[in-house]
């Protein structure tokens, strides 16, 4: 029973991962509710799946055309911030972690919700300097929390002015790298669960698939309200699951 619910959220998850890049962070919670696991090691586990489907969702939206190297490259390379941030991880109780990271999400979903107004600032964040801020800033994040760095990552580029297409194409490569480097320390410290790994990865993997055919024939504005609802949900629901347990 509980390999199909946690199946069941995975192929959630995928679908919302190829839609809008986010979703992942549903896995964690997930894992803890009915599997038993304790809360670091939830993270870990959810972290080390990310890494084979955004890898698959790279290769996908680059041929889509959604990404550009000379903006994904920085973005990657600030995502080595996960590794530390994996290892402060397991120096912190788990509670301020949950909280933080759902008020973090719920801020930048509502920030995307508002209409992209671009400012002064606005050139530096699609800078290629602006992207390594954003990836290593977010990549911290990923590693504290066990949150993909898409979660914060996306609705920031598009508060910046990047399109919503763009933003979730972008994301895929930087969360190969981000999941790389954060699963490298959680796995040092013994906080992934390799016996569920391949479950939720495989259907994730078919999610996955199913959300970027229909993102395909979603219009842009569509796609920026869906990703701002859908952080700011997410960001209510960790934070009432934490403050009512």
């Amino acid at each position: 029973m509980v390999i199909i619910v946690l199946s069941l959220v995975s192929l959630l998850v995928g679908f919302l991962v190829g839609i809008t890049g986010v979703g992942g962070i549903l896995i964690p919670p997930a894992l803890i509710l009915f599997s038993g696991q304790e809360t670091h090691m939830a993270i870990g586990t959810a972290l080390a799946s990310f890494l084979p489907v955004a890898a698959v969702g790279t290769v996908m939206y680059r041929r889509l055309g959604h990404i550009n190297w000379y903006k994904a490259l920085p973005y990657m390379a600030g995502s080595l911030a996960a590794w530390p941030g994996a290892l402060v991880n397991t120096l912190m109780p788990a509670a301020p972690l949950v909280v933080m990271l759902a008020c973090i999400v719920m801020f930048a979903g509502l920030c995307a919700l508002r209409p992209p107004k671009p400012g002064r600032g606005s050139a530096f964040w699609q800078s290629g300097k602006g992207f390594f801020c954003i990836g290593a800033i977010t990549a911290l994040l990923a590693g504290l929390t066990g949150a993909g760095g898409p979660v914060v990552s996306i609705p920031w580029m598009i508060i910046a002015g990047v399109s919503p297409m763009t933003a979730v194409g972008l994301a895929m490569p930087y969360q190969v790298t981000t999941a790389l480097f954060g699963t490298i320390g959680n796995v040092a410290d013994g906080h992934v669960d390799f016996t569920m790994l391949p479950y939720i990865c495989l259907m994730a993997f078919i999610g996955l698939f199913a959300g970027i055919a229909v993102t395909k024939r979603i219009p842009t504005e569509v796609l920026r309200k869906l990703i701002g609802g859908l952080c700011c949900g997410l960001g209510l629901f960790l934070l009432l699951r934490q403050l009512l347990s």
